[in-house]
């Protein structure tokens, strides 16, 4: 005999997009969202210091995201000059 049991998860949230990925705002955003999370039912001026913190938590989110991608792309673009794909890492070099 065996037993099961059903919990329920949190929100699903699905965003799509055309032609491309999610910018980094979008990432930098989700990832924020999941670090802190501020409570509706806070005092307000605690409610005013916690969103200020996440906003700044999400510069901070969004810088680096955009340097791991640049230099992930350096990386990219110095494997395939070194394997004879220059105009390859040209076209990546103008992205």
């Amino acid at each position: 005999m065996f037993g099961v049991s059903v919990s329920q998860g949190g929100t699903v949230t699905v965003t799509t997009t055309s032609n491309g990925g999610l910018p980094v705002d979008h990432w930098a955003n989700r990832a924020t969202d999941i670090i802190i999370s501020v409570g509706g039912q806070s005092h307000p001026e605690i409610t005013e210091q916690a969103m200020a913190y996440k906003e700044q938590i999400n510069h901070v989110i969004k810088h680096y995201m955009q340097e791991a991608i640049n230099s992930n792309k350096t990386d990219l673009i110095a494997e395939l000059s070194a394997n004879g794909y220059e105009e390859i890492a040209e076209i990546l070099r103008k992205m």
